[in-house]
C-alpha cells in the first residue's frame, strides 16, 4: 500500500473515532432531554422531604459570578424552577434572592442551610439566632417568589451573581416541613445534542469515504492490440 493510501486510511480511522465520540455524546444528551424532561421542557430532579425546627431552610450559595451575558436573554442560558409543597397545614413561602440580601434577612435568625453530598442526600447546617424574622412577603429583594397552601413554584432566569434559595412558612413561624424539587430548562441542551449528532454523522461519512479511497484497488485495463492482417 502506498504512503498516500496509508494516510487516507489513518485519517479516515481518526474521523471514525471522532464520529463515535460525537454520536455517543449527542445520544446521551438527546436521551436525557427526551426522558428526563417534563411537558414544560424542564429537566427534573427527585423530590426530597426537608424539615427544620427553626425558621427557614436556605440553600448553599449558588455562585454564578463568572457568567457574562450581555447579548442574550437570560432565559437562553437557563431557567431554574424550585417547587415546594408544605407538609403542614399552613402556607409555604419560596424565594430566590441574592445571597447578601438573604444573609441580612436571616442575620441572628435560627435557620438551617441545606447542602448536598455526593450521594445526593441533604445535610443540614444549623445557623443559630434569637431574632424572629419579618414576614417574607414584605421583603422587596426577591428575584422570584411564591407563597400558598399548595405546591408553590418559582421560575428564575439565571443571572450573574451569588444567589440563594429560601423556603419558610409564609407567616415566618418555626417548624418548616416541605416536599421540594428542583428543575432546570435550557434551550441549548437539545441544540447541542442535535449538533453533536449531525457532526458525528458527517465525520462518520467522511471517515468511511477516506478509508474506502485508501483501500480501493485500481483495476488494470489491458488493451488488446490487433495485428494488421497481411494482404496479398
Amino acid at each position: 500500500m502506498s504512503s498516500r493510501k496509508t494516510g487516507l486510511v489513518v485519517t479516515g480511522s481518526l474521523f471514525a473515532l471522532v464520529a463515535l465520540g460525537l454520536l455517543v455524546a449527542g445520544g446521551v444528551l438527546f436521551g436525557i432531554s427526551a426522558t428526563r424532561s417534563d411537558p414544560d421542557g424542564y429537566l427534573i430532579s427527585s423530590n426530597f422531604e426537608l424539615s427544620t425546627d427553626s425558621h427557614a431552610l436556605t440553600s448553599e450559595q449558588l455562585d454564578l459570578g463568572a457568567i457574562r451575558n450581555d447579548w442574550l436573554p437570560a432565559s437562553w442560558l437557563a431557567t431554574v424552577r424550585v417547587s415546594a409543597l408544605p407538609l403542614g397545614d399552613g402556607p409555604v413561602f419560596v424565594g430566590i434572592a441574592e445571597e447578601a440580601d438573604i444573609g441580612a434577612y436571616m442575620a441572628n435568625v435560627a435557620h438551617s442551610e441545606v447542602m448536598w453530598n455526593s450521594d445526593d442526600d441533604p445535610t443540614y447546617i444549623p445557623r443559630e439566632g434569637q431574632k424572629a424574622p419579618g414576614l417574607p412577603s414584605e421583603q422587596d429583594f426577591w428575584a422570584a417568589s411564591a407563597e400558598g397552601t399548595d405546591r408553590q413554584s418559582v421560575h428564575w432566569d439565571v443571572e450573574e451573581g451569588q444567589w440563594t434559595v429560601l423556603i419558610m412558612n409564609a407567616d415566618a413561624t418555626p417548624d418548616v416541613s416541605v416536599d421540594v424539587s428542583a428543575a432546570v430548562k435550557t434551550p441549548w441542551l437539545m441544540i447541542v445534542a442535535v449538533a453533536l449528532l449531525v457532526g458525528g454523522i458527517l465525520c462518520l461519512v467522511t471517515g468511511a469515504v477516506l478509508v474506502f479511497s485508501g483501500t480501493r484497488r485500481r483495476k488494470a485495463i489491458q488493451a488488446e492490440v490487433t495485428s494488421p492482417v497481411p494482404t496479398d
